[in-house]
């Protein structure tokens, strides 16, 4: 990425991305009244709920059906007026209440909250609503709509609505939208001017909603397809801290495939590669006899120009390669870029003419709470012995405090086998502690800050990795651990193969290759696919063992397998893989070669 100096690809900090939806036309901000208008009729009962507010997308939404249900009772109110205000009562309704309101031809449907106690509440019903019930219930909020009881009902607490209301101000913010209180005052109960057949100009609020709606028309989505309100919500759902908390220890992510999060969704996008987008990214590099500084720190990326700032404020600037696959100004390093946006690359270094490994992703706060749960790990490790790197895997259980147990280490320095584990004894295993700079700290047992640091990166559909690197250059990815499904027959991966020696230099070249499962054996635990490298003419089948060595890795065999075209002999070479779920890539340890690789899902 930057020739000479590794800390070169450190780069100037910058800020990550983050996003939102809408949409409507334009207006300027007025500290006019609103116009008076009659809002639809209501019918007053004894001990009967009453919730107002408008409803608007940019513009107000007249004329459509709001529907509430509450933790008791439920209503439908007749048409919104014009400006889009309503007033619903709820006979005997108690609160909180989830709220749906539906144009009056089906082609917007939105979702909102109202909170509190007492017998009246106020609740508007926008695109920023709707994430807000995104973010506090981490799912769908249309199905949270249907499903609303009285379970439901005890997830909308003031301070979970102050988190959910905090997150989605954060993510329009890194997308250049102020949807704070100071400047549209509550998301939920702030005054909202819509502009409307009978008022043309809004408040801040409605300017907002425009913004946002304006910022979707022109972003595209991990896809390549234009953003919508509802891509974003469901990627704000999924990376919400209500999904996240339970996705840390028990259930999983419903979808594997790699997208963005949240905060990158409204970002500018590189015209080749929809993953890639403008932020500061963090970057990894493990090296030999670096000091552990040089081995992490941010590089400043301009999606829509290529221009990359680096740690010492010198500009560079990078050349589409294809899709997702960039080189850097004295085009000999080469970077490819996954789904979820993550940068795998083999940087030159020219001060010794050779290939060092980096891997990047956007920067991300996270917490140690976020940790919680049990990993599983692969990497190389230093081993003082040969003076070289061998190939390792871990698992280890950390808590929401950043204390390790069940600690379980699986190398051997002569066959680079991760067959067989040992426990590490309690009285060693380290702990984390959060660093002010970002990412963590790992603590020796002894209660001293260790050579090693430790940063995290969660993806759209919400699945969080980790990266880790130590003075001495030991690096590892990590991912939670789990049991891998067997893939479907027909599916077909195309990837970039980025390979690094056990002394930690690249390869001579990024490879290509491509794979169809042809067959599954779920008694046998394994599947057949046809696979071959781009380029060349050895194409064959071979099989890959699911959960094995331990359930989260994948295991292939050495081989001699004859050619598909009957004759040719193609050598298979050994790899135990460790898929990262949600971020298109693979991490895997090659013994016989004793090689470490990544190999990244082409778009």
């Amino acid at each position: 990425m930057k020739p000479n100096r590794l800390n070169l690809l450190l780069a100037a900090s910058g800020l990550c991305t983050l996003m939102l939806a809408g949409c409507g036309g334009g207006g300027d901000d007025s500290s006019s009244t609103p116009p008076t208008t009659t809002a639809p009729p209501t019918t007053t009962t004894s001990n009967a709920l009453t919730i107002s507010g408008v409803a608007a997308k940019g513009e107000a939404i007249a004329s459509a059906t709001v529907s509430v249900k509450c933790a008791a009772g439920s209503a439908t109110t007749a048409p919104t007026a014009n400006d889009g205000s309503y007033t619903i009562s709820v006979s005997a309704g108690a609160l909180p209440c989830v709220l749906q309101v539906t144009s009056s031809d089906s082609a917007i449907t939105l979702y909102s909250v109202a909170a509190g106690s007492g017998s009246s509440a106020t609740a508007n019903i926008t695109p920023l609503t709707q994430l807000v019930v995104a973010s506090l219930t981490g799912t769908d909020p249309a199905s949270y709509f249907a499903s609303f009881d009285n379970s439901a009902a005890s997830a909308v607490t003031s301070s979970a609505l102050s988190t959910a209301q905090t997150a989605v101000v954060g993510t329009l913010a890194a997308a250049g939208i102020d949807v704070s209180a100071a400047a549209v005052g509550d998301l939920l109960t702030g005054t909202l001017t819509a502009k409307s057949a009978t008022t043309t100009t809004g408040n801040d609020y409605d300017n907002a909603l425009e913004a946002l709606a304006a910022k979707l028309a022109g972003t595209v989505d991990s896809s390549g397809n234009t953003m919508t309100l509802a891509t974003l919500t469901a990627t704000v759902a999924a990376t919400s801290s209500a999904a996240t908390t339970t996705t840390s220890t028990t259930t999983t992510p419903t979808s594997s495939t790699p997208s963005l999060p949240a905060d990158l969704l409204l970002k500018t996008a590189a015209s080749n590669c929809s993953a890639l987008r403008s932020g500061t990214y963090r970057v990894v590099l493990p090296s030999s006899g670096a000091a552990l500084a040089d081995q992490y720190g941010t590089i400043t990326i301009d999606a829509g120009t290529l221009g990359i700032t680096y740690t010492d404020g010198s500009p560079g600037t990078w050349t589409a390669n294809g899709s997702c696959r960039y080189s850097d100004d004295n085009g000999k390093t080469d970077i490819v870029v996954s789904q979820a946006g993550v940068l795998v690359a083999r940087s030159y270094d020219s001060g010794t003419n050779t290939y060092k490994p980096v891997i990047a992703f956007p920067v991300q706060s996270h917490t140690l709470a976020e940790l919680e749960g049990t990993w599983s790990t692969l990497g190389m490790q230093y081993d003082t012995l040969s003076l070289a790197y061998v190939g390792a895997t871990a698992t280890a259980t950390f808590s929401a405090t950043g204390t390790l147990s069940d600690v379980a280490k699986c190398s051997d320095a002569s066959t680079w086998s991760v067959a067989s584990c040992s426990a590490q004894a309690a009285s060693d295993q380290p702990s984390y502690q959060a660093n002010a700079d970002g990412g963590f700290d790992v603590i020796d047992a002894g209660g001293t800050v260790a050579g090693g640091r430790t940063f995290a990166y969660r993806a759209g559909n919400g699945d969080l990795m980790m990266v880790h690197v130590k003075v001495d250059g030991s690096f590892e990815v990590r991912t939670k651990h789990r049991t891998n499904d067997l893939p479907a027959v027909g599916r077909v991966s195309t990837s970039w193969d980025v390979r690094f020696t056990n002394h930690w230099l690249a390869t001579p070249s990024v490879t290509e290759s491509t794979n169809t499962v042809t067959a599954i054996d779920s008694t046998a635990g394994s599947y057949t696919r046809l696979a071959k490298t781009i380029g060349l003419s050895d194409d064959h089948l071979e099989t890959v063992l699911v959960n094995s060595p331990r359930n989260g890795y994948n295991f292939r065999a050495a081989a001699t397998v004859t050619g598909t075209d009957g004759v040719t002999p193609v050598s298979v070479s050994e790899w135990t893989n460790l898929p990262l779920r949600g971020m298109g890539l693979n991490a895997l340890l090659r013994p016989g070669q004793k090689q470490f690789m990544f190999s990244v899902q082409q778009p």
